[in-house]
């Protein structure tokens, strides 16, 4: 594989998705190979079925692999948010004299060692959110700046064990030589939010089909995280719920039906969405399919309070929140559903990539960006300028 390519697999609550590609044009990529296979997923950090994992990471390596046309043997994985924890601490120092910031102060706190033991957890990633100079001044890099301190808050980024075992297992089965684990999270608040929104503060809600993730974004990193298990799927799974002659229906035939309305339209009573396949025909009032998904909009909104309440910050309510994910933002009307039902305004982020521009795509996207970030880092010339202090 190219030294500019790099091979990303990123694993979501119901599918997995590997991605071969590089640097395009104007912040874009060139997609060589991409696959995404579905599996049983997982709840509450637990993978319901690990051989069906194992099997449809197999699947999607091999045939991203044969449409780039090249053998993955280095790997970055993505870490999804049940599986991933963030801890967050402070780092100091204080300098003889007022003077310019140098690269070797900056990475002389990047290298400082935690203050608590992390348990059976490993640190993939260690972020600065922001530093802080003697004046208070704010500052994402310091490096010129003058002071006679240099304070930084750290994010660090805690995967699962279990995790990384099982996966470590099964990419060496498969012959990937070289693993390495990225957060998720922290990969979509930088590609998908802008510096200036990341400075003022935002929070992150990442649902999937039968998961979520509520992330605060400070600065360059995410600083707080809570992940549950219940996403679109719970959504679609309230109409068994609320109509029990519902049963017989097929999970993907309700999927498809909820996808027909628009939550913030004006129907006529009576008004009915149909959907036929080879087997039967679908007909359904569009009145009774709303007010399944709204419950279930509900029930998500519920447990975002939660967590608002959770974090114990009370200064997240006056931050805009930003929607990605695939579970719930192909619904029509839904940023004008979820504005109304928490009172805030939502806005739905997906990458701004032509043939990659839905909310779906995020995470893998995010990832590949990050991924292909880390091999500009490794880069003999990156650590040749960015290894001397000044």
């Amino acid at each position: 594989m190219s030294r500019k390519s790099a091979a990303v697999l990123d694993v979501r609550s119901s599918d997995v998705t590997v991605v071969i590609g590089q640097r395009g044009v104007n912040t874009t990529f060139v997609i060589q190979g991409m696959h995404t296979q579905p599996y049983k997923g997982y709840a509450d950090a637990e993978f319901f079925d690990t051989k069906d994992l194992q099997e449809a990471i197999f699947a999607a390596l091999d045939e991203a692999s044969a449409e780039a046309g090249v053998r993955v043997r280095e790997l970055y994985v993505g870490v999804p948010a049940e599986f991933l924890f963030v801890r967050t601490q402070r780092c100091f120092t204080r300098f003889e004299n007022k003077r310019k910031v140098v690269r070797a102060d900056v990475q002389a706190l990047a290298e400082s060692e935690p203050k608590e033991d992390f348990g059976d957890t490993t640190v993939i990633r260690k972020q600065a959110a922001y530093y802080v100079l003697s004046d208070r001044r704010r500052a994402f890099d310091p490096v010129g700046m003058v002071s006679n301190s240099l304070e930084a808050q750290f994010s660090y980024f805690l995967a699962d064990n279990r995790f990384i075992d099982s996966i470590d297992n099964f990419l060496a089965e498969y012959g990937v030589r070289r693993r390495e684990y990225l957060p998720a999270a922290q990969a979509q608040a930088v590609y998908l939010l802008p510096r200036s929104a990341r400075a003022a503060g935002a929070i992150l809600w990442d649902v999937d089909k039968i998961s979520m993730s509520f992330d605060v974004v400070e600065g360059e990193s995410v600083v707080w995280q809570q992940a549950c298990s219940a996403g679109g799927g719970h959504v679609t799974a309230q109409v068994y719920f609320e109509e029990k002659a519902a049963a017989g229906v097929p999970f993907y035939v309700l999927e498809a039906l909820i996808g027909k309305i628009n939550l913030a339209s004006m129907d006529e009573a009576g008004t009915t969405v149909e959907y036929a396949d080879r087997q039967a025909a679908y007909t359904v009032s569009v009145s009774f399919l709303k007010s399944c998904v709204q419950d279930g909009l509900d029930m998500l909104c519920d447990i975002f309070g939660q967590c608002f309440e959770m974090s114990g910050d009370p200064g997240l309510y006056y931050r805009p929140i930003y929607l990605t994910g695939g579970g719930i933002t192909e619904i029509r009307g839904v940023r004008e559903y979820l504005s109304m039902r928490l009172g805030r305004p939502v806005e739905i982020l997906a990458p701004q990539v032509p043939s990659f521009d839905r909310a779906a795509q995020s995470s893998v996207l995010s990832l590949l960006n990050m991924a292909l970030e880390r091999q500009r880092e490794k880069s003999f010339l990156y650590k040749l300028f960015h290894g001397i202090g000044g």
